[in-house]
């Protein structure tokens, strides 16, 4: 499995820039940020799954934009994988006509541009070899991490959260679990806020995942803007052996 960062700010005008978006081969995308914008249309085409953590705009924007730009230009639809919670949001608050036009009817109802999907938690769904299984985590609102794996090894993309110990105790004992791409937002000075909105600050997320091998790299998404060094600093003074990197837009990783 080849993993590119298109996206993994956690807002505009910082460092990294674009929100969060990680594509999954040529076919698969994790969460559909500002991120997917990095795509030329020759790759949006090849675009068949997008599985979506969470409802907010940050993580869903280029949804929009996608459904859009290949519209009469791919055959079959993209399939949008997310709990039920989250399809009703989108249907209800996004989809709806007002705020953009409903592309599971566009063109027609029986020929869409898109498709839902529900993933129930706990199941795990087989993509030509490529397993996915979706795992609640705490979050403001109605919220999934994705364990991705093949026969070899995989990684673990949290979305944004807070402390989940019931995700930690599931995933230490996975043997291909190689990366965890997870959220950590805010600085220590910040830590009512983060709490507030469902995020991780430096000493809630190592107080969280305290149980997880130390052999687990880390890879911290979701830094707001203008405060990545400080996060990243308070991290690592207090990271108790763990490795803690900073995901940067163009990273690759192979599985």
């Amino acid at each position: 499995m080849n993993l590119k960062v298109l996206g993994c700010a956690g807002g505009i005008g910082g460092r990294e820039r674009l929100t969060t978006c990680l594509w999954l081969d040529d076919d698969i995308l994790l969460d559909a940020g500002t991120g997917l914008a990095s795509l030329g249309m020759e790759q949006l085409v090849k675009i068949d799954h997008v599985f979506l953590t969470h409802s907010h705009l940050d993580h869903i924007a280029g949804l929009a934009l996608l459904a859009d730009a290949i519209l009469g230009k791919k055959v079959g639809p993209v399939t949008i994988h997310a709990t039920e919670e989250v399809i009703a949001t989108l249907k209800n608050h996004f989809f709806n006509w007002l705020i953009w036009p409903d592309f599971t009817t566009i063109p027609t109802a029986d020929n869409p541009v898109l498709c839902w999907e529900p993933m129930q938690r706990g199941v795990t769904l087989d993509l030509e070899g490529r397993l996915i299984t979706a795992n609640p985590v705490n979050h403001a609102v109605d919220a999934v991490s994705y364990w991705v794996r093949n026969q070899d090894a995989g990684f673990l993309f949290t979305g944004d959260m807070a402390a989940t110990p019931a995700l930690w105790e599931k995933m230490k004992g996975e043997a291909k679990l190689a990366k965890v791409i997870v959220d950590c937002s805010f600085t220590n000075a910040d830590s009512d806020l983060a709490a507030v909105s469902g995020h991780f600050c430096p000493q809630s997320l190592i107080d969280d995942i305290q149980t997880m091998p130390h052999s687990t790299d880390f890879l911290i998404y979701h830094l707001k803007p203008g405060q990545e060094e400080v996060i990243m600093q308070e991290l690592r003074t207090d990271a108790r052996g763990r490795s803690f990197e900073a995901l940067k837009c163009g990273d690759h990783f192979v599985f």
